[in-house]
């Protein structure tokens, strides 16, 4: 079992790295081997398949070899091939790809196809003479000759028989044509006949003589064929690993069974519900409980199924790590045995099967048992199953049962080697769910089965009133216990994805956050520059016109330079007011978030102060009043409130020019590089955002197509944008993108 699947471990590592075995063009040897080890000649056909199946074994020795490091153990199997690459080429140097003896095979064979070339021709040539003569071609019935027994002949009118002297080899069906060999083609004939009969026997010689070469060679063919199909053999199981998505077991010997998110080879992965699957560690039983139709079987068998892959080396589809144990049996009970034949009913056939397996199993032995005990009445059935089941772990086998019996399920708190697993039902949707829980009992969920299979309420609400008191309370119990258990796993799955998800949001808007500072202080330190350049250059004009007054300038000069320094100042004035160079404020004090409320005075980062309305939500998203418009911002951008930093501006940034009223918005990024398009978009989202916009249209070209990619990625992480639709044709096709906000 170990060798197997190493073998299909290396297998699988060679498909990976994209390679394959040259299997292609080995042929089956069996009868031609046979024959040839008897001493019969083999045809043509059977040679060069010969030929064809040991280069085979010569290129696939080859390809081991030179993978020897990857698959060491496929690379000593294959090195146990011998290539008879001496034979292969002989066969292939006399017989060419049709199956022909070629005419370089023998000397004599060469020389009989060269002399009967030569009398063919000769015997055309001597036929188009009869044909234009004057004394044949009258008595002819075409202008043709043909061949009639090896022989070519001519078409002869029957009442011309003795016009034309020689041989009659055949008559048409009307008989008004005879076939002649005439008199001067006889000799021809006769010494063409008899190269070909020359030739023909030297291919046969040719023949004899390989297929005494494949006589010497068969037991060594027919060994690299046994190691060639072990090989592809491995290969398939590889490939079948790969389309399962299968892992290697470990083998252990203790008899244990443990398969993580195993799953049914034969159900599709796409709709396998996966199990984890225990059996042989601190117990050997196994009761699986719980409604019809809800997976027992199913997991039984996968189980079952998960050990015979494993004795033929076939990697099994669960998660790593796998564990299946060296067991000598698999014992079975499954399905229904009623043989009329052999005067057994449905209890009565199980009851044989399971008297052999109780009789066969040791501790070396896994049984799977399905539905013990049925089909009969409910306590004995119980009870002999109870008998069984005990007398099989006294064995020492492994086992898994499928049962509905309350009594089987019971075991477990009482006797140590039983456990109990269940199937999973969907209490609220009356449905099973496929999903096995160790350590429980399952309820049978007959009557909800029996509701979804059509079954008028009037016979179920009787047959609630006919159910002992006793079993509606163990069934109540175990019916609450699985809803309560389904709601908790379903709360811890929602607390896992919140987590994960807040967990994702966080790290992108720190990284988001970083790079939005980062810009800020480029922006701060560029306009910065521009405003000093500005202003030396406003110092240098304000220096020309006081030494122009300075000069001697009359009144009218005065008026002109007075006009000149108020232009200047008010130039000064919007410049200052466009910049806002103000540097970043400081870090505020965190948020606390445990006793946040709406109504909370807050700072949001790079925009200001405003008041709290709304919690975070699942994204950690929060929306903030500030002043008269509502903006949606991560948690992350949210601070304690101070007075100081209450009284500040909002920060400005050199963004998109400012929105137009309405419900959307236009943004065009063409000729921007991606960086400055993707700030440019960011603070055109915040403005939207702020002002309540709908739609935001985004014009970016469509250029290599980078720049609409990265608008398109950053609309999809933004927390403002509840979808990116593409535009239409009439729309601006490729090189225009919309952004749908959702500010709720």
């Amino acid at each position: 079992m170990r060798e197997r699947l190493a073998q299909t471990r290396e297998a699988r590592a060679i498909l990976e790295a994209g390679d394959a075995p040259p299997l292609d063009g080995a042929a089956e040897l069996a009868h031609p081997l046979a024959h040839a080890r008897k001493g019969g000649a083999l045809e043509a056909d059977d040679l060069r398949r010969v030929a064809a199946s040991i280069a085979v074994l010569g290129s696939t020795r080859r390809f081991h070899e030179q993978r020897a490091e990857l698959a060491p153990g496929l690379a000593v199997l294959a090195e146990h091939i011998e290539p008879c690459a001496a034979l292969g080429a002989e066969i292939e140097g006399c017989i060419d790809e049709s199956g022909d003896v070629r005419n370089d095979a023998s000397q004599a064979l060469a020389a009989a196809r060269r002399d009967t070339r030569r009398l063919s021709g000769e015997i055309q040539s001597r036929v188009a003479q009869l044909l234009q003569s004057r004394e044949v071609q009258p008595h002819l019935t075409d202008n043709w000759s043909t061949v009639r027994n090896d022989r070519t002949v001519l078409p002869v009118r029957s009442d011309a028989r003795r016009a034309v002297p020689g041989i009659v080899h055949d008559a048409s069906r009307t008989g008004a044509t005879l076939f002649i060999e005439p008199e001067v083609l006889i000799e021809l004939n006769n010494r063409h006949r008899e190269a070909e009969l020359l030739a023909d026997q030297e291919v046969r010689r040719v023949l004899r003589e390989l297929s005494r070469g494949v006589t010497d060679a068969a037991p060594s063919i027919a060994a690299g064929l046994a190691l060639l199909g072990q090989i592809d053999f491995a290969f398939a199981r590889a490939a079948y690993a790969r389309a399962l998505d299968a892992v290697e077991p470990t083998i252990g010997e203790g008899g244990v069974l443990a398969l993580a998110q195993l799953r049914h080879p034969l159900i599709p992965p796409d709709e396998s519900v996966p199990n984890d699957v225990r059996l042989g560690e601190g117990f050997s039983v196994l009761v699986l409980s719980g409604p019809n139709a809800g997976g027992k079987t199913v997991t039984m068998k996968a189980a079952a199924l998960a050990l015979l892959f494993t004795r033929a080396g076939l990697f099994v589809p669960a998660q790593a790590p796998a564990r299946v144990d060296a067991f000598d049996a698999l014992l079975a009970d499954i399905g229904d045995e009623q043989d009329i034949r052999e005067h057994l009913s449905t209890f009565s056939a199980h009851m044989a099967n399971l008297a052999k397996i109780v009789e066969r199993a040791n501790a070396h032995s896994l049984v799977i048992l399905d539905e013990l005990g049925v089909g009969t009445d409910p306590g004995e059935g119980a009870a002999i199953a109870q008998a069984a089941l005990e007398s099989l772990a006294d064995a020492g086998a492994r086992v898994f049962v499928t049962t509905h019996y309350g009594l089987l399920k019971e075991i477990a708190e009482v006797d140590e080697r039983f456990a109990n697993a269940c199937v999973e039902f969907d209490p609220e949707t009356l449905a099973p769910t496929y999903r096995l829980h160790m350590g429980l009992p399952g309820i049978s969920s007959a009557a909800a089965v029996a509701a979804r299979m059509g079954m008028p309420r009037a016979v179920l609400a009787r047959a609630d009133t006919l159910l002992s008191r006793d079993d509606r309370q163990l069934d109540r119990m175990l019916a609450e216990l699985a809803a309560n258990r389904a709601s908790l796993e379903r709360e811890q799955a929602e607390a896992r994805r919140l987590r994960a998800e807040s967990e994702t949001v966080r790290h992108d808007y720190s990284v988001k956050l970083e790079k939005l500072r980062e810009r800020r202080q480029q922006l701060y330190h560029e306009l910065r520059a521009d405003l000093d350049r500005a202003f030396r250059e406003a110092h240098g004009q304000i220096a020309g016109v006081i030494r122009d007054l300075q000069s001697g300038a009359t009144s009218r000069d005065a008026a002109r330079a007075r006009e000149r320094l108020l232009a200047l100042e008010q130039a000064t004035d919007e410049a200052e007011a466009q910049s806002d160079l103000r540097p970043p404020p400081p870090p505020a004090d965190p948020f606390d978030w445990k006793r946040a409320r709406p109504g909370d005075r807050v700072s949001v980062r790079e925009a200001g102060s405003g008041v709290l309305t709304t919690l975070p939500d699942r994204k950690g998203r929060v929306t903030v009043q500030l002043g008269t418009a509502k903006v949606v911002v991560s948690m992350e951008r949210i601070a304690k409130a101070s007075d100081a930093s209450s009284n500040l501006p909002a920060p400005r940034f050199v963004s998109a020019p400012p929105l137009p009223p309405g419900g959307s918005s236009h943004l065009d990024l063409r000729g921007l590089r991606v960086d400055e398009a993707l700030d440019r978009l960011g603070a055109a989202l915040d403005e939207a955002a702020a002002a309540g916009r709908q739609r935001l249209e985004i014009v970016h070209g469509i250029g290599t197509g980078a720049l609409r990619a990265a608008v398109r990625e950053h609309l999809a992480d933004s927390p403002y944008v509840a979808r990116v639709v593409a535009a239409e044709a009439n729309e601006g096709g490729d090189g225009v993108t919309f952004a749908e906000l959702d500010l709720s």
